[in-house]
């Protein structure tokens, strides 16, 4: 039995990958169990003094299952098992550690397509799990990033190394 995990946001990207493992499954008619999992970010002191602990670990609950209920759907209708796991913290370094967890034999992430300079300056999930991990990863990029993503940080970059200039 083949043991994937999927790392799962909600996003389109996200579902591209679910997608993948469900054809991978129909191809090799293989036995597979998938993993998936959510990695809620961590609330700021400055918010969580405010709001108490129990509403904030209800919002990221409803947020994470939220997050998971496309995949799960694809996956159940798919037949493929399954099993949901939700953490938060850093993304990359929660992903890494659920798959050492669930003991893992890949990650299949799903990503968009940027350039190089996007990257670099957004910092990529994708890039900090593969650093992190021994398993292999695979990278399902089928949609390209959005324009805004594309021109947005080139021309900010740009226009912020203009504004040093001129100062």
């Amino acid at each position: 039995m083949l043991n994937i995990l999927i790392p799962v946001d909600g996003s389109r990207t996200a579902l591209r990958a679910v997608e993948y493992v469900i054809q991978y499954r129909a191809l090799h008619d293989e036995v597979i169990n998938v993993n998936l999992t959510n990695i809620q970010p961590r609330m700021s002191r400055y918010l969580t003094r405010f709001v108490p602990s129990g509403n904030v670990r209800m919002f990221q609950q409803e947020r994470a299952e939220k997050a998971v209920e496309a995949a799960v759907d694809l996956l159940s209708r798919a037949g493929v098992e399954h099993s949901v796991h939700m953490d938060k913290g850093d993304a990359a370094e929660a992903i890494v550690a659920c798959a050492e967890k669930t003991k893992s034999q890949k990650i299949v992430i799903g990503t968009t397509r940027k350039n190089a300079l996007a990257r670099f300056f957004q910092g990529s999930v994708v890039n900090k799990v593969m650093a992190l991990t021994d398993l292999p990863v695979e990278v399902v990029a089928k949609e390209n990033a959005t324009r805004l993503e594309r021109f947005g940080i080139p021309i900010g970059v740009g226009l912020t190394f203009l504004w040093l200039a001129v100062e």
